[in-house]
């Protein structure tokens, strides 16, 4: 029997822990492609002997053959099409899609609430605000939620480097100005590309602090950041939610900018005044 289909129909007859742990990876079996039995014992709460015991309790020797069983399936699982198509299969035939996927939206940012940490929230924010540049990088749909976070700092004046530019020689360009006294914030989820894991290494080798937003605690960002927020986005198998990471990013920005409340407006009046001397 397939690893996934095998969760699914042999997790209530787990007790304890491990039944835990059978639900958490129900909801997302896309965990177990970044996440070692460390990292998973840790994201569900449970010892690592636990997921080890559950991976045989699924028939397999041990936790290495499961997760490689779990890789092989989710590979066309994760494809664009296949994530559409699960989509579509998840909408049925409800012609309200707007309705059905607001609805998502609202369940994925109460659990992104829920799951918060607030002393790490204030952490980013006070890395952010103390730091002399803001190096910001997010790539593929994640470039949106860069350019928000580069946008709202940029208005007060915060000196943002949004790194959007990775062909040929370009990002290293850009992270040759990074210094220790700097901030790198990646944002990027389950697949995070070369550039930004590129970014994540420099920062480290130039001991330049690293924030990041991620939806995992067993992704590549999460891994690297020394502080890291997270935002629940749905399924890996589905066309995923960025809703509540929009508004994690709309949250720390607003965030920093309140830090420096008198500053802030001072900037935002300074460039209200030059806007309007640019009107026709």
């Amino acid at each position: 029997m397939a690893a996934i289909r095998q969760i699914l129909t042999k997790v209530n007859s787990l007790n304890g822990a491990q039944k835990r742990l059978g639900h958490y990876l129900q909801n997302d079996s896309s965990a177990l492609l970044v996440s070692n039995v460390r990292d998973l014992a840790q994201a569900v709460g449970v010892s690592k002997s636990t997921v080890v015991r559950f991976a045989k309790s699924m028939g397999y020797k041990g936790f290495p053959e499961f997760k490689r069983e779990i890789q092989k399936e989710m590979r066309g699982k994760l494809r664009a099409a296949a994530r559409m198509e699960e989509t579509f299969a998840e909408l049925g035939d409800d012609e309200n899609i707007f309705g059905k996927l607001i609805k998502r939206d609202i369940q994925l940012l109460q659990e992104t609430l829920q799951a918060a940490s607030l002393p790490d929230f204030h952490k980013a924010v006070e890395i952010i605000w103390r730091a002399q540049k803001v190096f910001i990088i997010g790539l593929n749909a994640s470039m949106a939620l860069a350019y928000l976070l580069h946008f709202r700092l940029v208005r007060v004046k915060k000196d943002t480097r949004w790194i959007f530019l990775t062909g040929g020689t370009s990002l290293l360009e850009q992270l040759a100005f990074m210094n220790p006294s700097d901030v790198l914030v990646a944002i990027d989820f389950l697949q995070v590309p070369r550039e930004v894991q590129a970014a994540l290494q420099h920062a480290k080798k130039v001991g330049t602090p690293i924030l990041g937003i991620t939806d995992f605690p067993s992704s590549a960002i999460a891994k690297a950041a020394d502080v890291c927020l997270y935002a629940k986005r749905g399924l890996h198998t589905t066309v995923n939610s960025l809703t509540p990471a929009f508004s994690l990013v709309n949250a720390l920005a607003i965030a920093v900018v309140w830090t420096k409340k008198a500053d802030s407006i001072k900037a935002l009046t300074d460039l209200d005044s030059l806007l309007e001397g640019h009107r026709p």
